[in-house]
């Protein structure tokens, strides 16, 4: 028998059918398989062991003959994983000796996963561990025996987000991250962050996993990509999207482009809800820019401060940091409300009439102490429509 009689695709279905009704373990069992070490073909949109795949296929096709034996025909790049791939079929491998190949391991992973969602698009833990996304406690699951061929310290594969002590910092477009700072040696947590930064220059996606509440047996898990960090304040920026970054945003150098005042990757989904999935990472540039203090109030904890528009997401401003400044949440309440404004000549904060800066929360009325500033045009922009507003509003 040879493994180049194995013609027909509907053969390789039925033995994927077989191996998801059984179980991993007990259709190995039945077809005296052992356990596979890396390789597994993709089947519609599951996971399953190729080699063993390739024989229960065989006999499938040919139920005269039976299922091909564990020693009667080579697995890998040797014989099984070209059978499945003349059939049509994907194969990835669970020990990638490249970045690109680790990409195509989590992607698969990844749509595995979304096969195996509960009705409300959870997982258990145990999928998680079975399938290499998440594998303990810590905050940053980094697999080094598994992607020890890429990098010989490691690759972060996946990040445990518990709400606990940042519950907004996660939404549907991506997540805040911040940096591990545990009770374990500090090294421990610098190769965390060493392996989440190795991940972002590879352009190689991490594993999300949250709970939907606290006590939950369930997780959720989403694959996303990391986008920039800032080693001040300590935090990463990731996005779910379904492609890798252009740029990974480690550092402020808006200054050495041009400002662009207008255009942002603002859009409507298919609700009614506005959807501004930059607005994370526009948050990251500006805590970049300014520094994660609020230069109106004087508040520093980074989970009160947003980043404001001067030129508005609704208008089309830029996501350029010049286009910004940190504001606690009140503020930026206050400054979209059209309360107040900044000169752009004198950089002096003004208010509505009838208003003084106390009344506000503001405490230093003025940014002209600001190292870095907003764009002259962004500011006059502001101030222009908020002159605008006062106008109306007399």
């Amino acid at each position: 028998m040879s493994i180049d009689e194995l013609t027909d695709p509907s053969a390789v279905h039925k033995a994927a059918e077989e191996s998801q009704e059984l179980g991993r373990a007990a259709f190995r069992e039945k077809y005296n398989f052992g356990p596979v070490q890396r390789y597994f073909v993709v089947v519609d949109g599951r996971l399953h062991e190729a080699k063993a795949i390739v024989g229960a296929a065989f006999g499938f096709q040919h139920p005269d003959r039976g299922p091909l034996q564990h020693g009667q025909f080579s697995g890998g790049e040797t014989a099984a994983n070209p059978a499945l791939a003349r059939l049509g079929f994907n194969v990835v491998s669970r020990r990638p000796t490249t970045s690109d190949d680790e990409v195509k391991w989590r992607k698969a992973v990844a749509n595995h996963f979304d096969r195996l969602k509960n009705a409300d698009g959870y997982v258990t833990p145990d999928v998680l561990r079975e399938w290499g996304a998440y594998g303990g406690a810590q905050g940053v699951w980094c697999d080094a025996q598994r992607t020890r061929e890429i990098d010989p310290a490691g690759i972060a594969v996946g990040v445990l987000h518990t709400g606990f002590h940042y519950a907004d910092d996660l939404n549907e477009e991506g997540i805040l991250y911040h940096y591990p700072t545990t009770n374990r040696p500090a090294a421990r947590d610098s190769s965390e962050i060493t392996a989440m930064k190795r991940a972002a220059d590879l352009k190689v996606p991490v594993f999300v996993v949250s709970k939907p509440t606290p006590s939950s047996r369930w997780r959720e898990v989403r694959l996303a990509w990391i986008e920039g960090w800032d080693d001040v304040e300590r935090i990463f920026s990731l996005t779910f999207s379904t492609s890798a970054p252009s740029k990974v945003q480690d550092h402020d150098d808006s200054d050495e482009h041009p400002f662009e005042m207008f255009g942002n990757s603002s859009r409507r989904g298919t609700t009614t809800r506005k959807q501004r999935p930059g607005q994370r990472l526009f948050k990251l540039k500006v805590i970049q820019r300014y520094g994660a203090r609020c230069p109106l109030s004087g508040v520093t904890v980074l989970e009160m401060l947003e980043a404001a528009h001067l030129v508005p997401d609704g208008n089309n401003g830029s996501e350029d940091p010049r286009n910004g400044l940190p504001l606690n949440a009140a503020l930026h309440r206050a400054f979209d409300a059209g309360l107040f404004a900044i000169n752009p000549t004198t950089l002096a904060v003004e208010v509505r009439p009838g208003l003084a800066p106390e009344d506000l929360g503001i405490k230093i009325g003025t940014i002209v102490d600001l190292p870095k500033k907003p764009h002259t045009d962004a500011l006059s922009w502001r101030y222009e429509w908020w002159t605008a507003q006062a106008k109306n509003a007399s």
